[in-house]
């Protein structure tokens, strides 16, 4: 063999930095239950969501509470970070057992004296590399980004007047990345084929059988005797693996408008959304950062849409409450450039914005509160293959006079437990100045929010 295996080594390499591109990307979506308070809640707040924070989980709770009040809330940060399938465990694991390092050591080997038992380990090594990123195959990693503020006026008067609340989504996002490694058939035919070839007397080989194994192999025939010489093992320069990364960024602006009906508070939120779709694939050789521009991956679209949400506060001291989220579903769709023609053209890929509908019970005393949250539609991912997200949060707040508070909570989907999470938070509000902080994960998964606000 006199040829390095630059496809193997394109693999290895270009792992790495897919792995690194799906962590710098800052084209992501804001999602409801990044906020501290209800991220440190297990995710809840359909009843009990903080007034100031209304719109982003449910417009009618700006009319639930009894006191009236101006809040301003700035800046509201939230991140949530998933590795469901353990990437990085599993590229720690491949990196420390030097797959690749024993492979190119086997290759000299092999090119300085070419024989069966030569052979028979560059096969066992290009079998364990084969297996190794066969694991990482369909491994993905997803990020959910929240950046907003707002400023409302909420509360009950006698008059029973309308409450708002006007948000800015200055930057948030929904990410997902997922390896696909695509040359295990390639290296499984390689074994194969090497297994054909006796490497120890090449006049055994005839150029019929070696035909046979031109996809891995080539050689030469003696112009005098007819006899197989030269016989070289090929493998491609470019593999086929690929990461496949969508982003749906999106940049929102909405006012939520709540006023109650008899026993019932209702609310709506109408929002201009402007969403960047990144849609990116590359083979693991061309994911590269000398290759990589945003803008040739993007696709811009501006849309509108709609929330609506009612609540009710029961003689029994609980609170009811149910809303539906993006009420008009819209498809956007992937584009990416051309390298060879310059022309933008279409992935085959979408993203689809649909209507989700959240159930929550929930009650509030002086000292202390609770809730229950469960998605009614189960979301898909990103992108294929990633883990849909139906969520059953619970919550409990415990408030020290008013100058503190303690929170905590537990989040399920019903439909992957592998993301179950625990989390917890604090706030601190003296003077009508509170600073909240949350945090939430498992072994796979972490979550942290800030929010600083001013109630008066």
């Amino acid at each position: 063999m006199s040829r390095p295996l630059p496809g193997v080594n394109g693999v290895s390499k270009g792992l790495c930095w897919c792995c690194l591109l799906l962590l710098t990307s800052a084209q992501l979506s804001g999602q409801a239950g990044l906020d501290p308070r209800s991220m440190a809640m297990g995710g809840t707040g359909v009843a009990i969501a903080n007034p100031a924070t209304a719109a982003f989980f449910n417009p009618a709770v700006l009319s639930l509470e009894q006191q009236r009040r101006f809040s301003v809330e700035y800046p509201i940060i939230g991140v949530r970070y998933s590795d469901p399938d353990d990437l990085y465990g599993k590229l720690s694991a491949y990196q420390d057992q030097n797959l690749f390092s024993d492979l190119q050591d086997s290759i000299s080997t092999f090119n300085l004296s070419p024989s069966e038992a030569s052979s028979s380990t560059v096969i066992s090594n290009i079998s364990s590399l084969n297996s190794a990123l066969s694991d990482i195959d369909g491994s993905a990693i997803v990020l959910d980004l929240l950046g907003a503020g707002s400023v409302g006026y909420s509360g009950q008067d006698s008059t029973s007047q309308y409450r708002w609340q006007a948000y800015v989504m200055i930057a948030g996002g929904h990410s997902g990345g997922r390896i696909s490694y695509q040359d295990g058939e390639y290296f499984s035919g390689f074994l194969a084929a090497v297994d054909q070839v006796d490497f120890d007397n090449l006049a055994n080989n005839t150029p019929a059988q070696l035909d046979a194994l031109a996809n891995y192999l080539t050689y030469t025939v003696d112009g005098v005797t007819g006899e197989v010489t030269g016989v070289e093992l090929l493998v491609p320069s470019t593999p086929q693996s690929s990461l496949d990364f969508i982003s749906l960024g999106k940049q929102e602006v909405g006012v939520a408008i709540s006023t109650r009906i008899g026993s019932y508070a209702v609310g709506v939120t109408p929002k201009f959304t402007r969403i960047e779709l990144l849609d990116y694939s590359a083979s693991s050789e061309t994911a590269s950062e000398s290759s990589y521009d945003q803008d040739d991956y993007t696709s811009e679209y501006e849309d509108f849409n709609l929330d609506l949400g009612i609540a009710q506060q029961l003689e029994n001291g609980w609170t009811l409450g149910l809303t539906a989220r993006n009420l008009i579903a819209h498809e956007y769709a992937g584009h990416r450039l051309d390298p060879i023609s310059g022309v933008v053209i279409p992935t085959g890929n979408s993203v689809d914005l649909s209507p989700s509908v959240h159930l929550g019970v929930g009650r509030q005393e002086e000292w202390w509160t609770v809730a229950v949250d469960l998605d009614l539609i189960a979301q898909e991912g990103v992108l294929p293959h990633l883990p849909r997200e139906q969520y059953l949060s619970t919550g409990v707040e415990l408030d020290l006079a008013g100058w503190g508070q303690l929170r905590g909570g537990y989040r399920l989907n019903l439909d992957d437990s592998i993301r179950n999470v625990a989390s917890a938070g604090i706030g601190v509000s003296p003077f009508g100045i509170h600073l909240d902080v949350g945090v939430a994960g498992n072994q796979n998964e972490l979550g942290l929010a800030v929010q600083l606000g001013f109630r008066f």
